[in-house]
């Protein structure tokens, strides 16, 4: 008997050990633990850092630096362990087949033929990385308001040109933005050309001029992460392709719902029970827009995107 009671408790241990996962080491370079776990896709708030800290033997978890350091290290090291509750809401891929069925269904939609290829192309990428149809609609509900792959925004405002904002009129005059790059694809102008601007304006802490690139419509900061993507997709040469180009605006999707923007996700998960449903979708397309897309009066734009999500979630699932 009491060789059988040690088989079985051998065996509880070797389960218990085989079922532990722990999280991919980040790089060696961060210095935070907050950092580190955002480079990752990894809920960072003290609350999470709670939980991952007992499971790593670290109890009465405080914040302090000597627990930060600990749990940093183990984190470069690949042996942080994993924690399964509250934290990091990781995706499911979804199946090739029903991402191409409904794909293809949003293809062969008049509403969306405009901009059919930027949601095909985007939808595609989202669906396969995991994110649930409702979520995907809503991010495909702002792109749809926003613009297209590459795509510059537009600062001809010919009919009522007080309307056009200061950082594009301030764009307009130093640096021919109306000309040159106005309503026009990233394929067709000099990256070199634009990575001088871009510099200047990031030295002046894009603080009077920027301006929208790309089907979100990334600005300042971001357009200028956005841009960096462009360069390694065509190995840093003048000009890129639009399959590059294309490349570059998925990784930057991924990379911010998957880093600073990952709450947004997490968010819209905790809040809707049921995420296979129109409503879940208007929601999706309603959040992403007040704290992703952050449009001039997005209160009200986020219910018209709100509702194109919905629109774009039953057209998908029907």
């Amino acid at each position: 008997m009491k060789n059988s009671f040690f088989v079985i408790l051998l065996l509880i241990s070797i389960t218990a050990i085989l079922s532990v996962t722990y999280y991919p080491a980040c790089s060696s370079s961060y210095s935070s633990i907050v950092d580190a776990l955002k480079s990752i896709g990894v809920d960072s708030s003290f609350s999470n850092r709670q939980s991952i800290a007992s499971l790593n033997g670290i109890s009465n978890y405080s914040g302090t630096p000597a627990q930060n350091i600990e749990l940093l290290n183990k984190l470069k090291n690949g042996l942080l362990i994993k924690s399964t509750s509250g934290g990091s809401t990781e995706p499911t891929p979804t199946n090739p087949t029903s991402t191409n069925s409904m794909i293809k269904k949003i293809e062969q939609s008049t509403k969306y033929a405009s901009k059919k290829n930027t949601l095909s192309i985007i939808g595609t990428l989202l669906l396969n990385k995991g994110y649930e149809p409702s979520f995907v609609a809503g991010i495909l509900g702002n792109i749809y308001h926003e613009g297209s792959i590459g795509m510059f925004e537009s600062s001809a405002y010919i009919k009522n040109p007080s309307a056009e904002p200061q950082y594009l009129k301030y764009m307009d005059s130093l640096y021919s933005y109306r000309s040159k790059y106005s309503g026009k694809c990233i394929t067709d102008v000099s990256l070199n050309e634009l990575s001088k601007v871009l510099e200047k304006l990031k030295a002046n802490n894009w603080k009077q001029g920027k301006f929208g690139l790309g089907c979100v419509q990334w600005t300042g900061g971001r357009t200028y992460s956005l841009f960096q993507l462009y360069r390694k997709e065509c190995s840093n040469c003048d000009k890129i392709s639009l399959n590059q180009a294309t490349s570059a605006e998925g990784k930057m999707l991924i990379q911010e719902f998957s880093g600073d923007y990952k709450y947004i996700y997490n968010q819209w998960k905790n809040n809707n029970s049921n995420t296979n449903t129109a409503t879940a979708a208007y929601n999706a397309g309603h959040i992403i827009c007040v704290k992703y897309e952050v449009p001039a009066d997005y209160n009200n734009k986020a219910i018209t995107r709100g509702n194109t999500a919905k629109e774009l979630y039953n057209i998908m699932t029907s």
